[in-house]
C-alpha cells in the first residue's frame, strides 16, 4: 500500500412516454412471465426530462426487463419526468442552488410514493441520501474523465493567454485556474448543444465536459482532448448512474440489486464516503444545503481481480491558488465497508486540511 500527498500554491412534473428501442412506441412495457409468477404492481421510474437522463433511464429499463425475464417475473414499467430546481433555473450558478439541485425533486417523488425509484447521475446526488432512501443499484461505470472541447486548441496548454474557458463546475474551474492561471474561467451553464453553440459562435474559446455524458449522447467526436485524471481529477461518482428507491421496499431493492455492477458500486461507495467526510454528513452533505467555499474532486478505481482500490482526491480554494491532493494505491477493498472506510479516511484528511487553512469550519 502506498500513498502520496501533493500540495501546491414546487417542482413541476409530467408523465412521459417511454420509447423502447427498435420497437413500437409504448407507455408501459411488460415482459412475458410463466403462469407461476404472479403479476406485481406496475413500477414508476422518476427521471429528469433531459435527453441524457432519458437515455440513462432507458438503459435501466432494459436491464430491469431482462433481469425480470430471466427470473420469470412479470414486470410493467413507466416513467415520470420531473423538472428539478436545476432544470428550471438555467441562469443560476450551481453553487447558489445548493446540493441536490438535480435530484431532490425526484427523490421526493419516490418518498411520496408517486414513483418507485429514481435514476440519477450520481455526481449530482448529495453525499447523504434523504432518510428512507437507499442506493440500490449502479450501472457499469462509463469513463469518468473530462474532455476539452475547443475550436482550435488541442489541449488547455494550447489556449492563448486570456482565452475564455466556460464551465459551471467549481472543481474544473479551480483546477484550470491552478494549472493555467493565465486563462479566464467564466460561468457557463446549459445542455451540451447550447455549450457547443457558444464555442462555435466565438463567445468562449473552450469548455470542459464529462466524457461519459458525451458518449451517452453519441457526440464524443466533438472532444479536442481527453484529459487524464492527473490533469483533471473527476467529480465524485462522475460517469456513474445509480438508482435509488425506498428502503422499506424489499421487492424493488431485490430487482435493482440484480442489475447492479459490483465494481462501480464499490467505487461510488468510496467516493461518496470521501465526499460525506469532507463536507460533513450533517451539513453540506444533505440535499438543499449550500455548498462550502471549496472545490473538490475524488476518483476511485477498483481492481476486481486483485480486490484492491486506488483513490485520488483533492481540495482547494475556489480560485485554485492552493490545492492539496492525496493519492492512494492498491488498498485492499473486498466489500462496501472497506470502500467506505477508505473514502472516509481521505475525506477526513481533506476536511482537516481545509479547516486548518480556513476554508471550512470544522
Amino acid at each position: 500500500m502506498m500513498s502520496q500527498c501533493y500540495r501546491s500554491t414546487t417542482p413541476c412534473c409530467h408523465l412521459r412516454v417511454f420509447y423502447a428501442p427498435r420497437r413500437c412506441r409504448v407507455t408501459r412495457v411488460c415482459c412475458a412471465s410463466s403462469p407461476q409468477a404472479p403479476p406485481r404492481r406496475p413500477l414508476v421510474i422518476a427521471t429528469r426530462g433531459s435527453r441524457l437522463a432519458q437515455e440513462q433511464t432507458r438503459q435501466v429499463q432494459q436491464l430491469l426487463l431482462a433481469a425480470a425475464q430471466l427470473s420469470d417475473e412479470s414486470l410493467a414499467l413507466s416513467t415520470l419526468a420531473i423538472d428539478t430546481a436545476g432544470d428550471t433555473s438555467p441562469s443560476a450558478s450551481l453553487r447558489s442552488l445548493g446540493s441536490g439541485a438535480f435530484t431532490q425533486a425526484l427523490d421526493q417523488a419516490v418518498l411520496e410514493g408517486r414513483a418507485d425509484m429514481a435514476v440519477h447521475s450520481l455526481k449530482d446526488c448529495p453525499a447523504t441520501l434523504a432518510d428512507g432512501l437507499v442506493l440500490a443499484a449502479c450501472l457499469p461505470r462509463a469513463d469518468p474523465r473530462d474532455v476539452l472541447v475547443a475550436n482550435e486548441a488541442k489541449s488547455l496548454g494550447d489556449l492563448v493567454p486570456g482565452s475564455r474557458v466556460g464551465t459551471s463546475s467549481t472543481r474544473r474551474a479551480a483546477q484550470i485556474r491552478h494549472a493555467f492561471p493565465y486563462l479566464q474561467v467564466v460561468q457557463l451553464r446549459g445542455n451540451v448543444e447550447a455549450r457547443l453553440e457558444r464555442i462555435k459562435s466565438g463567445e468562449i474559446s473552450a469548455t470542459v465536459l464529462s466524457l461519459a455524458g458525451l458518449q451517452r449522447l453519441g457526440c464524443e467526436h466533438v472532444a479536442s482532448q481527453v484529459l487524464s485524471v492527473d490533469e483533471m481529477v473527476p467529480a465524485a461518482c462522475q460517469g456513474a448512474v445509480g438508482v435509488i428507491c425506498r428502503e422499506d421496499d424489499p421487492w424493488v431493492i431485490r430487482l435493482l440489486s440484480s442489475i447492479s455492477h459490483r465494481s462501480t458500486f464499490l467505487e461510488v461507495s468510496a467516493e461518496r464516503a470521501c465526499l460525506s467526510a469532507l463536507l460533513g454528513s450533517e451539513e453540506a452533505g444533505q440535499a438543499g444545503q449550500p455548498f462550502p467555499d471549496v472545490a473538490w474532486g475524488c476518483n476511485a478505481k477498483h481492481d476486481s481481480d486483485k480486490a484492491t482500490m486506488a483513490l485520488d482526491c483533492f481540495v482547494s480554494d475556489l480560485e485554485g491558488q492552493e490545492l492539496l491532493r492525496y493519492t492512494e494505491y492498491d488498498r485492499s477493498v473486498v466489500d462496501s465497508k472497506d470502500a467506505e472506510a477508505l473514502g472516509s479516511l481521505y475525506g477526513n484528511f481533506l476536511r482537516m486540511v481545509a479547516g486548518g487553512l480556513g476554508w471550512l469550519q470544522v
